[in-house]
This record gives C-alpha cells, sequence and structure tokens, in this order.
C-alpha cells in the first residue's frame, strides 16, 4: 500500500536563507560538470575549445582557478550524437585502478570512440579497444571492483541507436540491455552501487511503465514496481539510515517522486515528495540521490519543462526527519537553471548547477545546501 506524506511548514524553512553565487563564467564554458568529493574535483566539457578539463573545488564550494580553466585532460571531446535524444559529457568512475574519467572522443576514423583518461603523474588519455560509433558512456563507481562498468548508446549497422554495456577495457564483454531513454525528462538507466546491476524503467503488460532492475551478469530484468503510474529516472543507493539497505526512488508521472523500501521481501512506497505542495513548479528533473552525515536526500530541478525557468531543491528521503528546502535563489524566478550536481567538502554539502543564458552560454553556479 502507497503511503503519501505531508511535508510541514517547519521542515520547509528551519531558519535557512538560500545561497546562489556565481563560480565560473559564461566564458569559462562550463557544460554538464560531474563532481567528486573525494578527490574534490569536477571535470567537465568546455564547449569554447570542445575539450574536456578539471578543476579543484575548494572548501568553500568556489572552483579554483577562479576562471574554471583547469588543466586540459582530453582533446576532442563530443558532448552529443545526432538522432540520439540525450546528451553527456565526462563522468567519474572509481574501481581499483583509482578515479577515471570516462568520455566521447573522435576517432582517427572520424567517428564517436569511447575514451577514457587517467592521472599517472600527469593526465593522459586513450581510445579504448573497440569504441567505435559507441557514445556518451556512465560509468559505475565501486572502489572494490577490479574495473569501471560503462554503459553507453551504440551505433546500429541499420541506423538509430541501442544501449549495451561492457567492463571498460575488456571489449569482449560487451553485451545489450533493455532500457528506456526519455528525451523530454532527460530520463537514463542508471549503475546500482554495489551491485552488478543498471536500474531503468520498462512496460509492464498493461502498458505501464514500471521501474526495473537489470542484472548484467545473468541477464535478467527484475520488475521493482507495479504500482500506479509511469516510472523513470530510477535510482538506486545504499542507505545509512535504513541499516544500509538498498532503497530506490523513481519520477512518477514527471511530477512526484515515489520512495521504495523492500518490506516482507516486496518493494514498497514508504514516501513521496509532491512538489505541488510547496512550489508552483510542477515537473521533476534531474533528480539524484547523495548521502550526507548518515542521511539520504534528493538534488532536484523543478520547472514546467526542462530548459524552462526553474527552481533547484533539495529533499531528505526518510519519512520519519522531513525535509524540502529550496536552495536556489527565490528572488530570481525567470533564471532557466539545469543539471543540479552535489558534492560534499570539509565545510559542508554543496549543490552546483548551470544557469543557461539567452545566448546558449553556460554559467556555473552554487548553492549552498545548510545540511
Amino acid at each position: 500500500m502507497f503511503c503519501s506524506f505531508w511535508i510541514s511548514q517547519a521542515a520547509l524553512a528551519q531558519s535557512f536563507v538560500p545561497e546562489e553565487i556565481n563560480v565560473c563564467p559564461a566564458s569559462s564554458g562550463v557544460v554538464d560538470p560531474e563532481f567528486d568529493s573525494t578527490s574534490s574535483q569536477m571535470t567537465y566539457f568546455d564547449q569554447t575549445q570542445n575539450l574536456i578539463r578539471v578543476a579543484t573545488v575548494t572548501a568553500n564550494g568556489t572552483i579554483a582557478p577562479p576562471s574554471c580553466k583547469g588543466p586540459v585532460v582530453a582533446p576532442e571531446a563530443v558532448l552529443s550524437l545526432e538522432g540520439f535524444p540525450l546528451k553527456n559529457g565526462p563522468e567519474w568512475a572509481r574501481s581499483e585502478r583509482g578515479l577515471e574519467i570516462f568520455y566521447t572522443s573522435v576517432g582517427p576514423d572520424e567517428q564517436n570512440w569511447l575514451a577514457r583518461a587517467f592521472f599517472d603523474g600527469s593526465w593522459k588519455h586513450q581510445l579504448l579497444a573497440m569504441g567505435q560509433n559507441r557514445a556518451l558512456p556512465l560509468a559505475s563507481v565501486d572502489v572494490n571492483d577490479t574495473q569501471p562498468r560503462i554503459l553507453y548508446a551504440r551505433l546500429l549497422e541499420e541506423g538509430g541507436y541501442d544501449l549495451a554495456w561492457r567492463e571498460s577495457t575488456q571489449a569482449t564483454s560487451e553485451a545489450a540491455f533493455p532500457a528506456s531513454i526519455t528525451q523530454s525528462t532527460g530520463g537514463a538507466p542508471r549503475w546500482v552501487s554495489g551491485q552488478r546491476a543498471i536500474t531503468t524503467a520498462l512496460s509492464d503488460a498493461g502498458g505501464i511503465v514500471q521501474a526495473v532492475r537489470y542484472w548484467i551478469d545473468s541477464g535478467r530484468t527484475e520488475f521493482l514496481t507495479a504500482d500506479a503510474g509511469d516510472k523513470d529516472e530510477v535510482w538506486m543507493w545504499q542507505a545509512p539510515e535504513f541499516n544500509g539497505e538498498s532503497i530506490f526512488f523513481a519520477v512518477v508521472d514527471e511530477k512526484t517522486i515515489r520512495i521504495y523500501r523492500r518490506i516482507g521481501g516486496l518493494w514498497t512506497a514508504i514516501n513521496a515528495i509532491d512538489p505541488s505542495t510547496f512550489s508552483a513548479k510542477p515537473k521533476i528533473f534531474s533528480p539524484e540521490p547523495f548521502v550526507y552525515k548518515g542521511r539520504s536526500y534528493i538534488s532536484l530541478q523543478l520547472s514546467t519543462a526542462k530548459y524552462d525557468p526553474s527552481e533547484i531543491w533539495i529533499a531528505a528521503v526518510d519519512p520519519a526527519a522531513p525535509l524540502v528546502r529550496q536552495i536556489s535563489d527565490p528572488a530570481q524566478p525567470n533564471v532557466v537553471r539545469s543539471e543540479p550536481e552535489w558534492i560534499a567538502t570539509p565545510k559542508g554539502a554543496y549543490v552546483f548547477f548551470n544557469h543557461i543564458e539567452k545566448n546558449n552560454q553556460f554559467s556555473l553556479w552554487r548553492a549552498k545546501t545548510g545540511l
């Protein structure tokens, strides 16, 4: 049975004052940044030169150097594919090999090509074997794996794309898997932390899109939900407030985040985050879970459409300790904000996001969370 929880005004406020500051000017070309708390680094696609850079995130949540023109990790990078509904820049990966970056490059045949960058005294980069006509990788971050896994788009001989995964530098492990991509929301499959599995969303026999988990070694697709509403953006992680159990959330009908926990052998909805109770922006974009000080939260973008004026919020997952908080500046309601990403520093947790300017340039901003 699904239970909905009302968020109190006290949970909304808690004496928090939003602080949204510009950390990278539009001239820096920072697009689709990804953050790594352990190394205090940001990697991003530099749209001014079509390459991959890294920069340092300071304890105060600023970027060094201030120009955001950090060291070049890799040249000839690609952010999008013709005919594919999503864009994706560089992605951090972790394994026994340490910290790496996976991204899309341009090969000697001028085709899109999977690539990796790694630090060995200096940043080095290489094309992956059998990486041609493959692009937009998402990487795993399980430190005990011998190497990262990546999932990506693969060009088909007959045209169009499917989705596949592989052990990053073991080309023969490649296998296709069933998944959905949602252009309007940016919904995509995700690696499950601590498991050899991918979450995504697929239609059930009744035509309702449900949350599923795909086990990559057995090829088994496990339907996680059977309740009402089309699911999208399925994320699963280990939640410390639930004794380290794996829980997951899904966006339902683009307008509610539903959180599920396994109870009595069944995945059960235990909480719902309904933006209509605290914001005039009706739709949810780019939700992502993060864990900070023993609690799970979700950062999210609220808007009427992905590239309309928007707000950035965070929400607690545990219904026993509710919190929803706008962290973007409510005095600037007409700003187009996108792609919120979190990082923990010695002085707190911050969420970074782009402002999309009228000339389609991107500046980078950050907000404190007050956690």
